[in-house]
Parts: C-alpha cells; structure tokens; sequence
C-alpha cells in the first residue's frame, strides 16, 4: 500500500467511508445523492457488487451469491483490501459484515493510520421489503431476502459494538433509511456538520445563497441539501 498518495481527506477530517445497513436499507439512493451534491469524483463500490461481478467467472462465489449465503472472510477481507489499495477517500458498501472482518478492518486502518467515518443506516423489514420487490433483482426472492435480514440482525450489532469502542479509528453517523432519499441526505448532511471543526463554519460567513427549487427538484428538502452542501464543499476546499 503506498502511503505516500497525495490526497486531500474528506472535509479535512476522514481517510475514507464505511457504508453500513441492509439491502434495500436506502444505501445506493444515499451515495447517488453523495456523488450528485458532494463528492462527484468520489469512487463508491458496493461488496454486493463486486461479488455478483466475480461470480460471473467463479462458479462458487455465484453458488454462495445466489443463495445470499455471506462469502468466507478471508476472501471478503482480501477484496475490502484491494479497494482500499486503489481509492483513498473511497466509500465501501457493505463491509465489514461481522465481528471478525470488523477487527480486521480495525487492524488494517490503525496499520495505514486512517481515520473512518462510518454510516449506518437502520431500516424497517417492511420498507425494505417493499424496495426489494420494486428493484426486482435475481437475488431478492423472499427467501433471500429473510436470510439477509436475519444475518444481519443477527451479526451486526457485534460490528458496531467493535467499531463503537474504536474512536481512535472511527466515527459513527446513525441514519434513518425509511425516509425518503432527500431526507436521508439532509440527516447525513446535519450529522457531517457536526462532525466537522465548526470553527470553518464561522470563515464562511456571511454566505450569500441564492435559495430556489430547481425543476428537477420535487421538495424543499433537496434544496436545503443544496446549501448544506455547499457549506461543507467550502469547507472542504478550506482543509486543501
């Protein structure tokens, strides 16, 4: 791993992302939202993702993939790795997905010296259901989808439980996933604010913002989010 990347951490603050929560949890509608106002350039892959587009050349991992059975550590672990080589400031989807790979990411990050922010996202079983069956994907029978929830009942709160205790390494943003996509933005938005030296805020005053509701903006909420986001991309470029 090359350390020695000139790269600008995200709002000055963190090395890189963790994207927690379940499918159909409202991740993929949360970092179209990121890469839409925020981080445009900002490389997102889901493990998900990665594993279905291996699965098309290793018969086993579709075997597993198919049955919505979690992939070994070892492989999952080496996967997380490889993303991590190639894209500082990157976000991971989905990872880590229990107690071990949470320790060995804590190993890896503490080793590289990064700091993480995490966010997870909680979400009804109904909600997720009703996104699911809308997406119609191959591996969203209702089967599947009840073994996914119930490993990640079932696995998940270790995770945090390991991440939670780790404020030298990471910092935690909770998110409602049953709220429609702009409102999870402005929540993650508010949370980023928090999170960030507020002492940037007061450079940035006073701010002219010029409010309206683009057409393709069917909420305030989105146009809020705009000025949230133009906030903290000042901020960013401030910590350039």
């Amino acid at each position: 791993m090359d350390n020695t990347i000139e790269a600008t951490p995200i709002l000055g603050k963190w090395d890189f992302i963790f994207l927690l929560g379940e499918s159909g949890g409202g991740k993929g509608r949360l970092v179209g939202n990121i890469k839409k106002y925020l981080f445009p350039n900002i490389r997102a892959e889901s493990m998900g993702d990665i594993f279905r587009h291996k699965a098309q050349t290793d018969p086993e991992i579709k075997r597993l993939t198919d049955e919505g059975t979690l992939i070994g550590d070892d492989i999952v672990h080496e996967i997380f790795k490889e993303f991590v080589d190639n894209n500082y400031g990157g976000i991971i989807d989905g990872y880590p997905r229990n107690r071990a790979q949470a320790l060995e990411a804590v190993k890896l990050m503490k080793k590289i010296g990064w700091r993480v922010l995490v966010i997870d996202i909680h979400c009804r079983m109904e909600t997720i259901l009703e996104r699911l069956f809308a997406r119609g994907r191959a591996d969203d029978s209702l089967e599947i989808m009840y073994k996914r929830n119930l490993a990640h009942k079932t696995l998940h709160p270790a995770v945090m439980e390991e991440i939670s205790h780790r404020h030298d390494v990471f910092d935690v943003i909770t998110l409602d996933g049953n709220r429609g996509a702009d409102l999870v933005f402005s929540e993650l938005l508010l949370a980023l604010l928090r999170h960030v030296d507020p002492l940037n805020l007061y450079d940035k005053a006073p701010k002219t913002v010029t409010f309206k509701v683009s057409s393709e903006e069917t909420t305030i909420d989105a146009a809020i989010n705009r000025i949230l986001t133009s906030i903290l991309l000042d901020i960013q470029k401030n910590d350039v």
